[in-house]
């Protein structure tokens, strides 16, 4: 059985590193990608993800040659997790971010800080929320453990 998994990244080299990692010989998956907080939407809603894995900041939209991607949302991903359990959408979802903090016009964070309210305030859909690195692995062998964990769970056999 495959898991069907939704790469939510803006970044093109960190978006194919991702998917790039989710190869591997225990685990088939079917991996599908979005680059803004709008096309993710349109693609979780209308599809049945068993994973979407969230970069924290994303553009609104997609950018292209003539679109700069509209404003930019810090808390993009943590918006799009909101929104999935706000809408009864059972996908589980992991965050993958490169910042080691965050903030806006209202809050800031450290990446710890985050990582802890996100992992309590969504217990049930969150299972992990990981640093990643363009020069360090550690953050891929996270990744694979965490969509190990999951085959345990009922949901991979839909």
């Amino acid at each position: 059985m495959k898991i069907k998994i939704l790469v939510v990244e803006d970044n093109e080299y960190k978006r194919r590193r991702i998917s790039e990692a989710l190869i591997c010989d225990d685990i088939k998956v079917d991996v599908d990608e979005s680059y803004s907080f709008t096309s993710a939407w349109k693609k979780i809603s209308s599809n049945n993800y068993d994973l979407v894995i969230l970069d924290m900041s994303l553009p609104t939209f997609d950018k292209n040659q003539s679109e700069p991607g509209g404003a930019f949302r810090v808390f993009g991903g943590k918006e799009l997790a909101r929104k999935m359990v706000k809408r009864g959408i059972v996908s589980k979802f992991i965050f993958v971010t490169q910042y080691k903090s965050f903030s806006d016009n209202i809050s800031s964070y450290s990446f710890e800080s985050l990582k802890v309210e996100l992992l309590e305030s969504y217990k049930d859909g969150c299972v992990g929320f990981i640093l990643y690195s363009n020069t360090l692995s550690d953050w891929r062998d996270e990744l694979i453990v965490a969509i190990k964990g999951l085959g345990n769970e009922s949901f991979i056999s839909r």
